[in-house]
């Protein structure tokens, strides 16, 4: 019951809002060390370290309405080989990232701002990536 009545305080006051939160002793009142809880915060991939020596962007439509359809594919230039790609970051409900081709595709239900970064990698071991916005009004 006691933890209840805390958090329930805790939830109610400034320090809450701001991540803080101090816990008293119910014998001896002392402060114990505040707790601080940061924000996750979403990771950006870095660039390579070194230039690929070849570029990536990607065509197609980056704006679509609710329930229209994405149709993203990567446009490479100067890559060696054959071509891996990855995407990190969050699409929109109903798209899907093809791995082997590096199309983003599918019907975008939801409206929302998402950031995704696609990747791809040429036999070498190269790596370059592409950040794209997609806006879904």
């Amino acid at each position: 019951m006691a933890v209840i009545a805390l958090a329930t305080i805790a939830v109610l006051s400034n320090d809450a809002l701001a991540g803080t939160f101090v816990l008293r002793s119910s014998t001896t009142g002392v402060i114990a060390a505040p707790v601080v809880v940061l924000p996750e915060e979403p990771t950006t991939p870095l660039p390579p370290e070194t230039s690929a020596g070849f570029t990536l962007s990607m065509g197609g439509a980056k704006s679509v309405a609710a329930g229209g359809t994405l149709d993203l594919r990567p446009v490479v230039s100067g890559a060696s080989g054959s071509l891996s790609y990855s995407y990190s970051g969050r699409l929109p409900l109903g798209a899907t990232f093809d791995a082997a081709t590096g199309r983003v595709a599918g019907r975008a239900l939801i409206a929302g701002s998402y950031e995704i970064w696609v990747s791809a990698t040429d036999s070498s071991g190269a790596a370059v990536t592409a950040e794209i916005a997609i806006v879904v009004t």
